[in-house]
């Protein structure tokens, strides 16, 4: 049997979830979820993260007891059968897909803010380019992902920080008047909506066998992933409602949404 190399630290799988996490739930969403549930679009975010706490504790536990590469399909397969495990395994791969194509082509949407006669065939084809590159990045080596996607994360957290600092001076507490206005099944059904914003935090998982020391780094590195992210989306969305208000209708990105 074929053993895969311990390449991955800490700090690389809390880069591959967080970086899972932080796309197009946070750059495309937000102004689609505050179209259903006004400025509780927060709260939504918040139930979102809480929804997701139970696949995480379980894969933490899962990739700790079994660290092998599959997540999902060897999960199941070696507790249902090869039947059940190929089914999860071929829905892991489209539910992948399908979030990548959503934040690939936020990618190409938002070029349109750099170029704003940018059509809809270029922005497709921003997005495979860019799919084809991080295919390509993955098939050199785990080890190589990792290290661009610790550029990648830490990079796009200071972005984040430094909206954040930008941002907090100027919010406007007049947009967070009828802050409730959303009845309970609406908050539900926007936090539904935006679950996707924490779909990538358990596929550290797939990659359990290559992770050094998996009991400590694979569960510390899950939770300060959720714990970090979770944070960053509520306080990010509260800036962007608190600036914009129903400007976020108004969000060139909307329309991709």
């Amino acid at each position: 049997m074929v053993k895969l190399k311990k390449e991955l630290k800490l700090l690389d799988v809390f880069c591959i979830a967080a970086g899972a996490m932080i796309s197009s739930g946070l750059f495309i969403l937000p102004g689609l979820a505050y179209f259903k549930s006004g400025p509780a679009v927060i709260v939504a975010y918040l139930i979102a993260g809480i929804l997701v706490l139970p696949s995480m504790l379980s894969k933490a536990e899962l990739s700790t007891a079994m660290p092998k590469a599959g997540g999902d399909y060897f999960f199941i397969g070696r507790s249902m059968g090869a039947g059940f495990g190929t089914l999860a395994g071929i829905s892991a791969w489209f539910s992948l897909a399908f979030k990548s194509a959503f934040a690939l082509l936020g990618i190409g949407a938002f070029a349109s803010f750099i170029y704003p006669e940018i059509s809809m065939l270029q922005i497709k084809f921003i997005a495979v380019f860019f799919c084809m590159f991080f295919a390509f990045i993955n098939l050199i080596g785990v080890k190589h992902a990792g290290r661009l996607q610790i550029y990648l994360v830490l990079g796009l957290i200071l972005i984040l920080i430094i909206f954040l600092f930008k941002g907090l001076p100027v919010v406007k507490n007049e947009n967070f008047r009828d802050f409730m206005s959303a009845d309970l099944r609406t908050l539900f059904m926007t936090a539904g909506l935006i679950f996707v914003s924490y779909g990538g935090l358990t596929k550290i998982a797939s990659v359990a066998e290559e992770v050094k020391n998996p009991n400590r780094n694979i569960p510390l590195g899950m939770i300060l992933a959720f714990s970090i992210v979770t944070i960053l989306y509520v306080l990010v969305v509260f800036v962007a409602v608190g600036v914009l208000g129903k400007g976020l209708l108004q969000s060139g990105t909307l329309k991709y949404s």
